[in-house]
């Protein structure tokens, strides 16, 4: 027979040989997953440490785990048979309980919260009610001063109404102290309070919560649209910065849109980098060039040619030569 790849250690919907149930998603595991030891019958010695456990799983109501055998051990090894040969089948969680978390559910007596201190191999499965409860102290409770206990929270629970939030009248109503905190209750008679005082309490919150939601929805909105409006400011200013420096001849046009990138995300680098880069010399300013339009230019006289640059003279001969041969005729 094959071993099992995971025992279970509690079943929440089976109760225990104490006459209690076990919330699984109740049982907390600091403590166990720091030293998940694996015990033979809850024996806590050196001796009968048998392995450990891993891979906790919380599924389903079921709370369980994977063996690891200590085969290096007799004890490990001859358990561990029995194991895989199918005579020993189940397992039995050590708990550490919270006996104030016991609740009376129904016609169920649960227990909320629990603490597991070990995990160990025995006869009769912990999914059949077997199990076995340590004192806050790690001592091993005798099964005598368990029932006790047992028996006294339930005389206490049963003491207390079984719903605290069903209704004692068509009228009235009791609510947890949680409730009545959050419904702003200064106190609660015994008899229950008026049904419709809980309601416009209730009515009141929601529409708290309505406002609320409204007014975050408004608040979100004006925070978008201030940033939008804030986020084209900036891109506008550095687009016009660009824009001027593309003009003055300091960058090309074709780098542009990085230069806008890189002033959307640090206006002062931007103002920076197109402070250090110098604006292109216009080489053509400060050339006069007499008469006309452009091209070679013109002249009336041989003083003012001779005024003129060696290239422009040149210029004014090579487009001009009837003009040329004018002036050099009318010094003759």
């Amino acid at each position: 027979m094959a071993r099992p790849e995971y025992f279970v250690f509690n079943d929440e919907n089976v109760k225990n040989s104490y006459g209690f149930y076990i919330n699984t998603l109740g049982i907390k595991m600091d403590r166990f997953n720091d030293n998940p030891v694996m015990l033979n019958n809850h024996i806590n010695s050196n001796e009968n440490v048998i392995g450990n456990w891993s891979d906790s799983l919380k599924e389903n109501g079921l709370l369980k785990l994977k063996p690891h055998f200590d085969e290096e051990t007799n004890l490990g090894k001859d358990v561990a048979g029995k194991v895989d040969r199918g005579y020993l089948k189940g397992c039995s969680m050590g708990i550490i309980p919270n006996w104030d978390s016991v609740q009376k559910v129904g016609d169920r007596l649960i227990m909320m919260e629990c603490e597991l201190a070990e995990g160990s191999i025995i006869p009769v499965p912990s999914n059949k009610g077997a199990i076995a409860i340590y004192s806050v102290d790690g001592e091993l409770m005798k099964e005598e001063d368990i029932k006790s206990l047992c028996l006294s929270v339930t005389e206490k629970i049963n003491e207390i109404p079984e719903n605290l939030n069903s209704k004692t009248d068509m009228n009235k109503i009791i609510l947890s102290v949680a409730a009545l905190m959050a419904l702003s209750f200064k106190d609660q008679p015994k008899d229950g309070l008026d049904v419709a005082d809980v309601e416009a309490k209730v009515l009141g919150l929601s529409k708290q919560v309505t406002d609320l939601t409204a007014e975050n929805a408004g608040l979100k909105l004006a925070a978008q649209t201030a940033k939008e409006a804030q986020e084209a400011a900036v891109k506008l200013a550095a687009t016009q910065k660009v824009d001027l420096a593309v003009t003055q001849g300091k960058i090309p046009a074709d780098k542009k849109e990085a230069f806008v990138q890189l002033g959307i995300t640090s206006p002062e680098v931007l103002q920076t980098t197109l402070d250090s880069i110098p604006a292109k010399q216009n080489l053509g300013a400060g050339v006069i060039v007499p008469g006309g339009t452009g091209g070679a230019p013109t002249v009336a006289t041989m003083e003012e040619f001779q005024k003129l640059s060696v290239g422009d003279q040149l210029s004014f001969k090579a487009d001009n030569p009837n003009e040329y041969q004018k002036l050099v005729e009318s010094i003759k």
